[in-house]
């Protein structure tokens, strides 16, 4: 195999890319912080690091990949003394440029290469720019190995020879997508299938084949080994967690499926009279990823992220592609710039509740320790970054005892209701016990009416006892010990 010529890259080029590395770095540390997924992640890391258990000691809903993503960086914090946040989002920033310009490498071997600055330009705007709210996501990191890897599976499908090393690297990558979220393999699957099908066969995807292989068997055996006690917890949330879904008609209303058929429906009108292996495999991806974020259910943006991405490059990419109507071209252009700019309004609209981090600032003492009594990680994450705190839960919100309660508002079998009933009244004690035990200064309370069941639960009114309510901002009240 060969590798693909270097192209050297100008200097408009290096100035574009400079300019939206620079954009993400202002946006990440003066304007859009790192949203609650990610910060509590960073929490577990740091409780992990100061000899925590993961999956014992602390309770995290996801695979172990979750918090395995953002360990080594929040320990490299730890090493040079500086916010966990601020070297994540340069982590994240400085892949976000090891992953276009390692795309641009590969996209030079196809048949019909892009132009460049048009390709970098795009690239950089839906991995730098229009993440804002949910930069850091690990559906972020998913797009930025996708972008090589798909750009591999390009080459591939052209005929061109791919250099062992690239195809390796290829493969590796999209292992951890998989590794990511097992669901992302249905962006992965159909754009190597696709691959297969216009090589010929199946011969010169068998190198990254071992190497996304070889990625997804370590991690299996890392859980074994690493983290059995994650296979114990699986059913508990198998029943409780991953039921709690969005409304279908909310969902597919929303950015998960709104996006993607959107962008499909301006490459049907469009009508080019034929499309390159390039924007072929940035949109089979982005209909993977639309499947997986549907499958998902939970109509989250950050879900959204890797379709509304690989879809808005692969569809600049064919208007730019000869041969399609010009006046469809000129419409197609401009809709899908108004698209890209579209989403910025929602990425950005991802902030932390108004108002809680300057009450708690206010109510409580300085570097409080805080637990929520609530089922929404929102809650807590990331106030208690934002006010210097400390975690007082081992788990991040009451999402067992909320999951366990609506499947037994309606029909269940008696063993299924024993289960149930079992974990919902094991994740109240856990509550208890954690305020027992670290007897933190602040406990953050949905004041929701819909919540009243939760907050007249006798352990928790017992737990309540030594607190007072002394502030409120939205819907949380905020209770300080007496």
């Amino acid at each position: 195999m060969e590798t693909e010529p270097a192209v050297p890259l100008n200097a408009q080029l290096l100035w574009l890319v400079a300019a939206m590395a620079a954009a993400a770095a202002i946006l990440q540390s003066f304007v859009i912080p790192l949203d609650c997924d990610v910060s509590w992640l960073i929490t577990v890391s740091e409780k992990l690091l100061a000899g925590a258990r993961l999956y014992v000691d602390v309770i995290e809903p996801n695979p172990p990949a979750s918090v395995w993503l953002y360990l080594p960086q929040v320990w490299l914090a730890g090493g040079l003394g500086l916010r966990p946040e601020a070297v994540v989002a340069a982590i994240f920033i400085a892949a976000a440029l090891l992953s276009l310009f390692a795309t641009l490498r590969l996209t030079s071997g196809v048949r019909e290469p892009p132009e460049r600055m048009l390709l970098a330009g795009a690239i950089g705007f839906v991995t730098l720019v229009l993440p804002l709210g949910v930069f850091a996501q690990r559906e972020h990191a998913a797009l930025l190995l996708a972008f090589p890897a798909l750009a591999a599976l390009a080459v591939i499908a052209d005929g061109q020879r791919l250099h062992l090393r690239a195809a390796l690297a290829a493969g590796a990558a999209a292992g951890l997508i998989v590794v990511l979220k097992p669901h992302f393999i249905l962006a992965i699957v159909p754009a190597a299938g696709y691959a297969a099908w216009r090589a010929g066969g199946l011969r010169p995807l068998v190198p990254a084949v071992i190497a996304g292989g070889a990625a997804a068997l370590a991690y299996a055996l890392a859980i074994l080994l690493l983290t059995p006690e994650y296979l114990a917890l699986t059913p508990k949330l198998v029943e409780v967690y991953l039921p709690m879904r969005e409304q279908w008609w909310t969902l597919l209303r929303g950015p998960v499926v709104i996006v993607p058929v959107t962008i499909f429906a301006l490459a049907a009108l469009l009508r080019p009279p034929r499309v390159a292996a390039l924007p072929a495999m940035f949109l089979i991806g982005a209909a993977g990823f639309a499947l997986a974020g549907l499958l998902q259910a939970k109509g989250y943006l950050n879900h959204a992220l890797p379709a509304m991405a690989l879809g808005l490059v692969g569809l600049v990419l064919l208007v730019r592609a000869p041969g399609a109507d010009s006046g469809r071209r000129r419409f197609v252009a401009g809709a899908v710039v108004f698209l890209g700019l579209l989403q910025l309004y929602p990425m950005a609209s991802i902030r932390p509740i108004p108002g809680l981090a300057e009450a708690v600032a206010r109510a409580a003492p300085a570097n409080p320790g805080v637990i929520t009594l609530g089922p929404d990680l929102l809650t807590g994450h990331p106030l208690v970054r934002h006010v210097d705190g400390r975690w007082a839960g081992s788990s991040p919100a009451l999402f067992v005892a909320t999951g366990a309660r609506r499947r037994l508002t309606h029909p269940v079998d008696g063993a299924t209701r024993a289960r149930l009933e079992e974990y919902y009244r094991g994740d109240i004690e856990a509550f208890a016990a954690d305020v027992a035990r670290e007897r933190p200064d602040v406990v953050l309370v949905d004041a929701r009416p819909a919540m009243a069941w939760l907050r007249n639960e006798p352990a928790i009114r017992a737990a309540m006892q030594p607190y007072h309510r002394a502030a409120r901002a939205s819907e949380v009240e905020i209770w300080v010990r007496r």
